[in-house]
């Protein structure tokens, strides 16, 4: 019988292994997770702690027990520390015995992840965590509770710093985010990011820029310029490290820590396929330019491909990713598709910009959206879009990626049939004005 590995049973592994069971009933499936959950929804874990998800079990897709009852074996607290991929064979550490063995496979399937980077300063301190599995959120709610916080640091401005910033403040806690540089959430354009400092001074969130924690003393945090705050809580996102060491002496090829996958799901050995946060792939519109997304669609997406490439079917491929992606910090929203600011660089391209309200602007409630394209001046193709406002900025930027995925251009915007009525959009919707001022800048290059 055929047998497959999956390391790392939470978004891209166990999604794989149930596609793969659902396509073939009688190949064997074993995940082995270094953790002690298994197949949960990381991205919500922020709003359980302002409330906005309820119940914890709401998280959980899936358990061991029910994994078993389709016939797939998982193994938590199970890490697999070494590739052999001549022979073969993982070596697997087990946490609860302390005892390791070697496992043999026919496919291997690498969903490893990435863990939380670490600041020396902070790391040692006991009212420190980060937010990056299940266990971390049941610490971090229960420091809470036991301690009655009412004071927090967060270090960073990603995503998490972000989500969590604005979940603490739901949950009556006074932030003080510190940034290590001038400028925060840096997936947006500088210009673009001005709704972030509006709604950290309508929140009473306090934003420390150019700063970082040089020590931590007590329940106090001594800062780079000499000031002391309060931080009987301090959350750090700082971003991640690709989980990838074990396989150092694989064989496998990796960049930078990540895993390189073909159009298949591929590493260079035929028999391993990769995804999740670890995998390098590349822009689906712009293929020559590589990207890594730490992000659930992208997760889930691969995980179909290889299941049905290991199913037998090799017309599912990979296309590659646009990075589509969205946060929302209380009122307001950011959105982006397409290559970095810095990518851009190297392309021919112009800008396009549209800001008007995103409904007809007698409506009360209407408000500003502001979008900006980067167009590619030899094929009019949308090499990056970003959206900021309130409503309606998740469905402009869906709009433009799936556009973009299908080959459009952004000339084509003007017959993007927009369902209209006034409290959803204008006549000409901010899509369609894209549109048209393109049309009209390409005519004066």
């Amino acid at each position: 019988m055929t047998r497959v590995i999956v390391v790392g049973g939470v978004a891209g592994g166990a999604t794989a292994a149930s596609q793969l069971r659902r396509l073939n009933p009688d190949i064997e499936i074993v995940i082995y997770e270094r953790y002690r959950d298994i197949s949960y929804g990381s991205c919500g874990m922020p709003y359980y702690i302002g409330g906005d998800v309820e119940k914890w079990d709401s998280l959980t897709n899936m358990t061991p027990e029910k994994f078993r009852d389709r016939n797939i074996f998982v193994k938590t607290e199970h890490e697999i520390t070494a590739v052999n991929s001549k022979e073969n064979t993982v070596t697997v550490y087990d946490k609860n015995s302390d005892t390791e063995f070697t496992d043999s496979y026919d496919y291997l399937i690498l969903s490893p992840g990435g863990s939380p980077k670490k600041l020396p300063a902070v790391k040692d301190a006991a009212q420190t965590f980060s937010l990056h599995k299940l266990a971390d959120l049941d610490y971090i709610v229960k420091f809470i509770e036991e301690n009655n916080i009412k004071k927090a640091v967060l270090v960073g401005s990603g995503y998490i710093g972000l989500e969590v910033t604005e979940n603490l403040t739901k949950r009556g806690i006074k932030v003080t985010m510190l940034q290590h540089d001038e400028r925060i959430y840096k997936n947006i354009e500088e210009d673009m990011n001005g709704v972030l400092y509006e709604a950290m001074t309508e929140q009473g969130v306090t934003l420390k820029l150019n700063t970082e924690i040089d020590y931590v003393d007590g329940g106090k945090a001594v800062l780079s310029k000499g000031e002391t705050i309060d931080a009987p809580l301090i959350i750090t996102g700082v971003g991640i490290t690709p989980n990838t060491k074990f396989l150092n002496s694989s064989n496998i090829t990796l960049k930078d820590g990540l895993i390189p996958i073909n159009k298949n799901g591929q590493t260079n050995i035929d028999n391993i396929y990769a995804l999740g946060d670890a995998v390098m792939t590349h822009f689906q519109h712009v293929p020559e330019k590589t990207t890594q997304s730490a992000l659930a669609w992208p997760a889930h997406r691969l995980a179909h491909i290889i299941a049905n490439q290991l199913a037998g079917d090799r017309s599912i491929t990979h296309e590659g990713l646009l990075g589509t992606n969205i946060v929302k910090f209380f009122d307001y929203n950011i959105a982006t598709f397409g290559l970095s600011e810095k990518d851009l660089a190297e392309i021919p391209h112009f800008t396009v910009d549209q800001k008007q309200k995103n409904k007809s602007g007698y409506m009360k409630d209407a408000s500003p959206i502001h979008i900006r394209v980067y167009v590619s001046k030899d094929s009019g193709l949308i090499l990056r879009a970003a959206v900021v406002g309130t409503e309606g900025v998740d469905k402009r930027i869906d709009v433009l990626s799936a556009h973009t995925r299908l080959g459009g251009t952004v000339y084509d915007l003007i017959n993007i049939e927009i369902g209209y009525s006034p409290p959803f959009s204008s006549p000409k919707d901010v899509i369609n004005m894209i549109g048209y001022k393109a049309i009209e800048k390409a005519e004066d290059l």
